[in-house]
């Protein structure tokens, strides 16, 4: 049951776009200043708290895909959406990241959660096709589990197929958010240890209301790609 105390999903989404853009206040700007200023002892400090902290996006970003995904009228929509922003966010991410306007090396984050709730659903349409022949299901679904963490790995998505995994957990553990939160975190520590520090993100979580909250759409979704150009703009003032 719902209610009204507590934090709604506008309010989850609001914390998550604010630590990824302490995150990627660091991981663009403060990076790039360092780099051009040589002012290593001083930023770096800041640069690594800012870090930290930008690890609490990520897994709430999941949760409200999850989220998102069981409520969603349009399943189809919902990835379009994600592919199209992923693609009108490449070169902004492109030149936030690398200062080019093209770099194969990684692929923004959008592309990570396009692949996630793909393979999601044609788990769930697995499932639903083979009724009448259940023992095609599991190898069914470990064909799509594979594909799509080999995807991610291929295309070097942002977290790779860790980030598809840790999409994959927490679907998993849906029902318990809280445990859904911790597993997801401890997920994407394959990539990374420092990503322990994302378990912070689980108090926000737990007072989830399941409430909608003021929503913003497109505006969270057009977030993305500008404030990545907003700080590739600052970066190249510094050069």
């Amino acid at each position: 049951m719902s209610s009204s105390f507590g934090i709604s999903g506008a309010v989850l989404k609001w914390i998550a776009v604010i630590t990824m853009l302490i995150d990627h206040f660091a991981a663009s700007f403060l990076n790039h200043y360092i780099s051009v200023t040589g002012a290593f002892d001083e930023v770096y400090p800041l640069y690594t708290l800012c870090r930290y902290i930008g690890r609490i996006a990520f897994p709430i970003y999941i949760f409200l895909l999850i989220e998102g995904y069981q409520k969603t009228r349009n399943v189809k929509k919902y990835i379009g959406r994600l592919f199209i922003f992923a693609l009108i966010s490449e070169i902004p991410f492109d030149l936030a990241f690398s200062y080019r306007l093209f770099d194969a090396s990684s692929q923004n984050v959008f592309f990570t959660l396009f692949f996630g709730l793909s393979a999601l659903y044609l788990m769930e349409l697995a499932r639903v096709k083979c009724k009448e022949k259940p023992a095609l299901v599991l190898p069914l679904r470990l064909f799509i589990i594979f594909g799509f963490l080999l995807l991610a790995e291929l295309f070097r998505t942002d977290y790779s197929y860790v980030g598809v995994l840790a999409i994959l957990v927490m679907y998993e553990l849906r029902q318990k958010p809280a445990l859904q939160m911790i597993a997801g975190c401890l997920t994407l520590c394959i990539s990374s240890p420092t990503e322990l520090y994302a378990l912070i993100g689980v108090l926000p979580v737990c007072f989830y209301n399941r409430e909608r909250g003021r929503q913003m759409k497109y505006f969270f979704y057009l977030f993305y790609p500008v404030h990545l150009l907003v700080l590739w703009g600052m970066g190249m003032m510094v050069m």
